[in-house]
């Protein structure tokens, strides 16, 4: 141990210093902080919880019938981490949960810096060198600015791997084949990705090694008996999976058809380093600011779980000058080019330039391997088998620089190098905070007198759904949940079955009225008699300004001003209050055709009053799905407003804002024509017109931009995704030059998204391609330029795909549903 006291010294003061100030919040009792915002988080603290239950006997490892009630739902395919799990179990009934998640973060961190270590001091001899490597280990694992995945942290049985793997074979010991396939079958145990990437790394050296020894029996014997034992060790983990042929091709169908790419240039810079990021900054003040902007634009906040560091780079590039054997570099160098290529993603990006016509390594591998390639969702993942051979390599490097020095110096020098990396790998931890108040209603629904508490939590949709598997450690009670899964489609079914649920999940209030109070009710009773008994609706989430006027005449049983919870049978109180209707907007709320979304609007006119304040309000949560809800009044001859939502001061500005206004009057009271010929109506056309025999008139406005079928056409082309997306409607003329298209967009989601229209010739190859980013406004106009087609017949497909991320959106269309996986089938041209 005394050999060893340096690296059981530095590297923890090296954990707790680039992770600062992860290690004074562990003793800091008071407020619940977590070093990490990444939501899955909050699914490693559920871990920890179900599997207490498991041990209690209260449930079943592979299925949990409280986490998605009632239906259930499987957990073969949930990316369980085991020894975190059974650690932060042991921890915290010392720690509170939020303290032991925090303290194993860093024991984690010195274990991936142990396990290279060991590899790296078997490889090279020298144990200053070593400890570098360590370091590298340690601090290298993927940070992007504080979201660091939890599952992909705990890296450090892959250089224990190769550290027995290599000694198995140089020592011909059955001991440490057995400790090498241990190791890797155990893996599996803590993320299916890094069992993988071992395997990976394993098969590349046993290829180079087989090379030189492919004649040595010894050699064979050893390999063999690392399959045979990480086989068995990991089938216990992959044998649940691979038993449900049902759910294992709803998985393998999570990440099917999507097109991701990373920029080349997060791997060498990092502008958000507190340190070296002034620097960066000072570099780019020369460049034209075009470029500049550009690069930034490029370089966000997620580009540090790709960055290799200099120092290591410029240490790898000693490592292939001075070593005398450069063949020992080449299969580290192998794996290296192997994952970092493979982090690219699909297809080329630079500078945040796509070249999707130049195809990486890895889409070839996706098409080839799906059941391995097919289901790693993210490339960033792939980020985890870079670290392996950039700390041996950067530490080779060290070792031929370091090679005549004496010990004072290599010791110095290895500090030294170990301070840079330090400084460049530096990432001060953000963090996550919960306050008390939004846990407090926890404490009281225990004094509720139900047998069985069944929960749902809104908002629906988004990042909180995770958040509530961590709530659900807290209170223990079945819940409504299942966002934070792989296998969504059961779940996706049940809340579109329901009209309470569907409508919450996109986001919008639903009120009993006269015209839906039928239909209200049965979705109440039907939750009900699922046994949900209470509504939590969390307002510090974004999104409950949305859906909270459900509840406008139904009581809170509990309300902290963080967290209201309603009891579910209150709701039909809903239905007792409707005596504040008025007829004419009714005939509205009836409309099926009336469809919310940005950039459409409601107009009334009434003749000569306004509306009463308290009514007004209450037409403003009826609509509040609406952009806006503009009431018009005669007052002395000249037009006053009224506003729910955006604010407008006149006529004008209300028409300029808005692409659909539905204008709503009543014949015998109102003069219209007046209204009608101001010119703030120039820009409209008239494309329908309802009549009702209480003498109330719909008329609906379109923008001349777009057609009028757009909006109203009977049979429309449509297609729902599987984010909440809807394309209600998509028109398409064409002429010689160019192809015109009209699109109808609805649930509109936060994150920017992007359509790729792709035409392909009869021979189904591509011919042409236009992407475009899709606005915030419910109607969209698009032309391609089409005049440089060859005369034949085409194709035309649409994909729609997550601006950031590259990610193809699938989803099903409304006229058959068929599934849309990867392109959109939208119309056949003819070019002559």
């Amino acid at each position: 141990m005394r050999t060893h006291l340096h690296v059981l010294i530095i590297v923890p003061l090296v954990v707790i210093a680039t992770t600062w100030p992860t290690f004074p919040r562990i003793f800091d009792a008071d407020e619940f902080w977590l070093h990490v915002e990444h939501n899955d988080k909050w699914l490693r603290i559920w871990d920890a919880w179900h599997l207490e239950q498991v041990f209690a006997g209260r449930a079943d490892l592979f299925h949990t019938d409280s986490w998605f009630h009632p239906l259930g739902h499987s957990l073969r395919f949930h990316s369980f981490v085991y020894p975190h799990a059974l650690l932060l179990i042991a921890l915290k009934t010392v720690l509170p949960v939020d303290d032991a998640y925090n303290l194993l973060f860093l024991l984690i961190l010195c274990f991936n810096g142990f396990g290279g270590y060991a590899l790296i001091r078997h490889l090279i001899k020298d144990k200053w060198i070593a400890l570098f490597g360590a370091v590298v280990f340690a601090v290298a694992t993927p940070f992007p600015l504080g979201q660091t995945v939890p599952d992909l942290i705990m890296i450090g049985t892959l250089p224990l791997t190769l550290y027995f793997f290599f000694r198995s074979i140089a020592e011909r010991s059955v001991l440490f084949g057995v400790f090498a396939g241990l190791c890797a079958g155990i893996t599996a145990f803590i993320s299916v990705y890094v069992c993988a990437f071992i395997l990976l790394s394993v098969g590349v050296c046993a290829l180079f090694e087989g090379l030189r020894r492919w004649r040595e029996r010894a050699f064979w014997r050893s390999l063999l008996l690392f399959v045979v034992i990480a086989a068995g060790t990991s089938a216990l983990r992959f044998y649940p999976m691979l038993s449900d042929r049902a759910d294992l091709e709803l998985a393998r169908e999570a990440y099917q058809n999507r097109d991701i790419s990373s920029d080349v240039l997060r791997n060498f810079v990092l502008p958000n380093n507190p340190i070296t990021g002034h620097l960066f900054g000072a570099a780019l003040d020369p460049i034209d600011d075009y470029v500049r902007s550009a690069l930034r634009s490029v370089l966000r906040k997620e580009h540090k779980e790709a960055y290799l560091g200099y120092i290591n780079l410029v240490l790898m590039a000693f490592a292939f000058l001075l070593h005398p054997r450069r063949r020992r570099l080449l299969p580290w160098l192998a794996i290296l080019l192997f994952f970092a290529t493979l982090r690219l993603g699909d297809y080329l990006t630079f500078n945040g330039t796509k070249y999707t016509d130049i195809v990486l390594p890895l889409r070839l591998l996706e098409a080839w391997f799906p059941a391995l390639f097919g289901n790693i969702g993210h490339p960033e993942y792939y980020q985890i088998g870079v670290v392996a051979p950039l700390a041996v390599l950067s530490s080779y490097g060290l070792a031929g620089v370091l090679r005549s020095k004496g010990v004072g110096t290599r010791r110095l020098i290895a500090l030294l190098c170990i301070l840079i990396v330090c400084i460049e790998f530096y990432t001060p931890r953000i963090g996550e905070t919960i306050p008390p108040s939004r846990t407090a209603f926890a404490a009281w629904l225990q004094s509720e007198s139900e047998d069985q508490i069944v929960l749902i939590n809104l908002p629906l949709v988004g990042p909180q759904n995770v958040y509530f598997s961590y709530q659900q450690s807290l209170t223990g009670y079945p819940q409504l949940n299942g966002g934070g899964v792989r296998l969504k489609d059961k779940y996706i079914r049940y809340l579109e079955s329901n009209l309470l649920l569907r409508t919450w999940t996109g986001r919008r209030s639903v009120r009993c009225l006269a015209h839906n109070k039928e239909s209200f009710t049965a979705a109440l009773d039907r939750l009900l008699a699922d046994g949900f008994t209470h509504i939590v609706v969390h307002h510090w989430f974004y999104g409950d300004q949305f859906i909270i006027d459900s509840f406008r005449n139904a009581p809170p049983a509990y309300d902290d001003g963080a967290v209201s919870v309603y009891r579910t049978r209150d709701l039909r109180l809903s239905c007792q209050n409707q005596a504040a209707e008025l007829p004419r907007f009714i005939h509205f709320a009836q409309s099926s055709a009336a469809m919310p979304g940005a950039g459409t609007s409601i107009l009334s006119l009434h003749p000569n009053q306004a509306i009463d304040p308290d009514l007004f309000d209450y037409l403003g949560s009826l609509f509040s799905d609406w952009a806006s809800l503009l009431h018009l009044y005669w007052d002395k001859g000249e037009l006053a407003t009224q506003n729910v939502g955006k604010q407008y001061a006149n006529l004008q500005a209300f028409a300029d804002d808005n692409q659909v206004i539905h204008f709503l009057y009543n014949r015998r009271d109102s003069d219209p024509d007046r209204l009608i010929g101001d010119s703030a109506f120039d820009g409209f056309n008239r494309c329908q017109r309802d009549e009702f025999a209480d003498g109330a008139v719909i008329e609906l406005y379109v923008n001349r931009a777009f057609s009028c079928e757009l909006v109203i056409a009977g049979d429309p082309f449509q297609a729902r995704y599987d984010n909440g997306f809807r394309l209600e409607n998509l028109e398409i003329q064409t002429d010689q030059d160019a192809l015109d298209l009209q699109f109808m967009w609805s649930n509109l989601p936060d994150e920017a998204h992007s359509v790729s229209i792709q035409i392909f010739d009869e021979a189904g190859e591509k011919a042409l391609g236009q992407d475009f980013v899709i606005g915030h406004l419910t109607l969209d106009r698009q032309r391609v330029d089409i005049s440089s087609l060859a005369p034949g017949d085409y194709q035309v497909k649409l994909i729609l795909y997550d601006f950031e991320t590259g990610a193809v959106v699938s989803g099903t269309t409304s006229r058959d549903g068929a599934r849309v996986d990867h392109a959109l089938e939208v119309a056949a041209i003819q070019q002559s």
